[in-house]
């Protein structure tokens, strides 16, 4: 039930866009793999920003491209765009162009079918999606890491701390202490205003302002406190309009960058972090 609730909401978010739609649920059916994950507006960090891929296949790195009638005013943009989505993920982009009748958007389609059909069988890292995985941190603690690449989100934050050898059934605070490493935090920040903080985090992620609302010597105080890195979930919303908590990444106190006008600098300094058995 949980692939179903999945799918059927991710092919709800183009049903605004005809032409969208049409193509991806195309796609999908034709496809007819329930082993395949795919996500739909998928986010991807550019150099100058960030884009939106129509439809993406984590576990293939493909991305497809639905061209709509009013592409044809922006190629050269969408050229730049491309070229950036490339050089930041080294993925595949494919692009289906639908002003060319019907006959021919279904044959792009089945030749996009084909290739990803073909990079399945020949990924020989390839694992068949389990949602039900997704969410359990002994696969992650079997794996011995986390890393960016794989997008990793989870449904509570307790379950992000039991990845590294906490016991939790659940998690009310904003950060828990790592129970391995001694000079680490494992931190679940809104990187968003809100009545409490005014977080960000850079469009590339590399950089994150933490800034207290209600605690202005809040910047002294961690300044003064021994040097710890924070291993960062950040509060979000999923594809599917879900609070999670998703990977980002370890980060270290840009000390340099650091005072009361700029708030707290967060520089990234690792995308893979170690994973632990549970403390019994």
């Amino acid at each position: 039930m949980k692939k179903l609730n999945y799918i059927t909401r991710q092919l709800a978010r183009t049903e605004r866009k005809r032409f969208e739609h049409y193509v991806i649920s195309r796609i999908w059916h034709q496809l007819d793999d329930l082993s395949i994950k795919f996500s739909t507006q998928q986010y991807v960090i550019r150099p100058s920003g960030r884009a939106l891929t129509d439809m993406y296949f984590p576990q293939l790195g493909i991305h497809i491209e639905v061209d709509e009638p009013h592409h044809l005013n922006q190629i050269e943009q969408d050229l730049l765009r491309e070229a950036d989505i490339i050089n930041a993920t080294n993925h595949k982009i494919f692009r289906v162009d639908t002003k060319v009748g019907i006959e021919h958007v279904n044959f792009q389609i089945q030749e996009i079918v084909e290739i990803i059909k073909t990079a399945k069988s020949s990924t020989i890292s390839f694992k068949e999606w389990n949602i039900e995985l997704e969410q359990n941190p002994t696969f992650y603690i079997s794996k011995g890491f986390i890393e960016l690449k794989d997008d990793v989100a989870f449904k509570n934050s307790f379950l992000a701390a039991n990845c590294f050898g906490h016991n939790y059934k659940g998690l009310q605070k904003a950060a828990t202490r790592h129970p391995r490493e001694s000079n680490k935090i494992i931190w679940f920040p809104k990187l968003y205003s809100n009545s409490d903080w005014d977080n960000k985090i850079s469009d590339d992620n590399d950089f994150i302002i933490e800034k207290s609302i209600n605690n202005p010597s809040h910047t002294i105080n961690i300044l003064h406190k021994p040097k710890e890195d924070r291993i960062v979930f950040a509060r979000v919303k999923s594809p599917l309009g879900d609070v999670m908590y998703r990977f980002k990444g370890e980060y270290s106190l840009d000390r340099n960058s650091t005072n009361n006008d700029n708030g707290l600098v967060w520089k990234r300094i690792s995308s893979k972090v170690k994973t632990y058995q549970p403390i019994l």
